[in-house]
């Protein structure tokens, strides 16, 4: 068995590769380091190699998960060596490593509609937050003497953040505490206590139709509780392009958010502000909206991202360019494939490769990945 191809994925974490060789229709194997004895030898040898922590394998190809800490540019040769490769020359493993790269993943603890806690998860770090007392006592007070707190918790998970783990989950806690005021605590509650069987029976979302004069509140606290509220439709971009103005990065995120959530092309031309943003966090998630979205009308904006002076979007760029890109992007891919970083520089190669060697679009990885499991079951 042979690699016909190896493909990064959204998680800079995560590598796709093809293989020579497929297996039967509908089957599907998950290997990790507490199962990888059952597995094929050529997958228990890759478990040999430092860094390898999952494996997933479906039809025609592998997704192969390292540690955090780890360098692909390090880890890739090995993999290669396992399938009769010989390593690339020159590899560096002294490199240092980012650990940050990539997107942190969030989660709040629930009960019964009610926050507790932020977790945000970048790799092997993890950071807790807690919430301001009144948070704590809302849940005690939804809580009925049969209840089991402690089970019934449950984490939600979130769009992921970029940026580092502590400030991302204070960021999150300064939302949750503009979002939930004590008014919206005390209707929880209320919720709560009317479930007389105890059953945390999940509390049905409010929407709020938000208008431009609700933003214009001077306490951002104030403009983010009522547009944390908003189900975005097409009727609201002006509301959403002024929050798009917002002074505060996390009016400004949300907003782009929302965007991506009508994933309509007519919200393009906001996106391509958003591409523009002074935080990080804004840019690279417009830049996820736009891949979401997929239309080729927003390539010549994601070519400018190519430049970007953070790596995380001049990353998502070239991905997006290859998923969606063209000829009208080959010159400044060209012209990024010496990216300082590794990551960056793979993917804007395989743009490169996929759009000179004539390959059609094929839309995200995921997708591709997803269609395959798809077609196979």
């Amino acid at each position: 068995m042979r690699i016909k191809a190896i493909e990064p994925t959204p998680s800079p974490n995560t590598m796709k590769l093809t293989l020579t060789e497929s297996l039967p229709a509908g089957k599907a194997h998950n290997f990790t380091p507490k199962n990888k004895e059952d597995a094929p030898s050529f997958v228990k040898e890759l478990f040999e190699i430092e860094g390898v922590k999952g494996i997933y394998h479906v039809a025609d190809f592998i997704a192969v998960e390292r540690h955090p800490k780890a360098d692909w540019q390090v880890l890739l040769p090995e993999v290669r060596k396992v399938f009769g490769e010989d390593a690339e020359e020159g590899v560096s493993k002294d490199r240092e490593v980012d650990e940050h790269f990539g997107e942190v993943n969030v989660a709040i603890q629930m009960f019964k509609g009610i926050p507790m806690q932020i977790k945000a998860q970048a790799g092997e770090e993890e950071i807790r937050e807690g919430l301001p007392a009144v948070f704590q006592q809302a849940a005690m007070d939804a809580q009925h003497p049969d209840d089991n707190i402690v089970l019934m918790r449950k984490w939600a998970e979130q769009k992921p953040r970029y940026g580092d783990p502590q400030e991302v989950a204070k960021e999150v806690a300064e939302e949750i505490e503009a979002a939930y005021t004590d008014e919206r605590l005390a209707r929880l509650v209320n919720a709560a206590n009317e479930q007389k069987d105890g059953t945390a029976k999940p509390v049905k979302k409010e929407w709020l139709k938000v208008t431009e004069e609700m933003l214009d509140h001077p306490d951002w606290r104030k403009r983010f509780e009522v547009f944390e509220q908003m189900n975005p439709t097409l009727d609201d971009l002006p509301v959403i392009k002024k929050a798009l103005h917002d002074e505060k990065a996390s009016m400004r995120r949300l907003a782009t958010v929302y965007l991506g959530m009508i994933e309509d092309e007519e919200v393009l031309p906001l996106l391509e502000e958003a591409l523009k943003d002074k935080s990080v966090t804004v840019r690279r998630t417009a830049g996820d909206c736009m891949s979401d979205i997929g239309s080729e009308k927003a390539i010549p904006a994601m070519i400018v991202s190519l430049k970007d002076k953070n790596k995380l979007v001049r990353w998502r760029a070239a991905m997006f360019l290859y998923e969606v890109g063209d000829e009208r992007a080959v010159e400044a891919l060209r012209e990024a494939e010496d990216d300082a970083e590794f990551e960056v520089s793979m993917q804007v190669k395989l743009a490169l490769a996929r759009i000179e060697g004539g390959e059609e679009a094929k839309g995200s990885v995921w997708k591709q990945m997803t269609d395959t499991i798809q077609r196979n079951q």
